[in-house]
C-alpha cells in the first residue's frame, strides 16, 4: 500500500504519453520556440532570485563586516558610539527589506484582496475576528488572541465549505 503513492496512476500515464504525442508532432520550428521561450522564463525566475540574493548577500557582508570589526576590537567601552551606529545602520537595512516585501505584497493583489474583505458585511463577523483578519491583511503584528480567532474562522470556513460542496450536489439533483 505504502509503495502505490510511489507509482504513477493511469490518469498520470495518460497525460504524460499525450504530452509525448503532441512534442513528437510539434515541428522543429516549434520545438525551439517552446524551448527559447522555456529559456527566458528560467531566465526571468533567475533575475527575480538574483536581485534577492543580492540583498540578503549584501547584509550578510555587512553583518560579517561587523563581526570581524567587532572581533578586533579589545576595548569596546570606547567604541560604544560605532557600535551604535553599526547596529542602527543594521536594523535601518532590515527594516527597509521589510517594508520593501510588505509594498511589494500590496501591489502583487493583496489590494484585491482588501478590497474583497471590505466588502463582507460588518454582522457577518464578531468585532474580535474582524480586527484579526484587518491585522493579518496590512501585516501588523498580530496578537495571541488574535491568532486564536484566526484560528478559531479557519476551522469554521473549512467546515461551512465541506457544507458548501454537499449543498451543491443537492442543488445539482434538485436542477436535474
Amino acid at each position: 500500500m505504502s509503495m502505490d503513492k510511489w507509482l504513477d496512476d493511469d490518469e498520470t500515464k495518460e497525460n504524460r504519453k499525450k504530452r509525448n504525442e503532441i512534442y513528437t508532432s510539434l515541428s522543429n520550428v516549434e520545438k525551439n520556440d517552446l524551448k527559447q521561450q522555456k529559456i527566458r522564463d528560467l531566465v526571468k525566475k533567475d533575475e527575480i532570485t538574483n536581485s534577492i540574493d543580492k540583498s540578503k548577500k549584501g547584509f550578510l557582508t555587512k553583518v560579517l563586516e561587523f563581526k570581524d570589526w567587532l572581533d578586533n576590537r579589545t576595548y569596546i567601552k570606547g567604541d560604544i558610539e560605532r557600535i551604535q551606529t553599526w547596529v542602527e545602520n543594521l536594523y535601518s537595512m532590515i527594516d527597509a527589506s521589510i517594508n520593501f516585501h510588505n509594498n511589494t505584497k500590496f501591489k502583487n493583489g493583496e489590494n484585491t484582496l482588501i478590497n474583497s474583505y471590505k466588502s463582507i458585511p460588518v454582522k457577518f463577523l464578531d468585532e474580535k475576528t474582524r480586527i484579526a483578519l484587518s491585522k493579518k491583511l496590512r501585516g501588523i503584528k498580530k496578537t495571541n488572541s488574535d491568532n486564536y480567532y484566526l484560528r478559531k474562522l479557519n476551522t469554521i470556513v473549512k467546515e461551512k465549505l465541506k457544507d458548501a460542496e454537499y449543498y451543491a450536489i443537492l442543488r445539482d439533483i434538485l436542477e436535474s
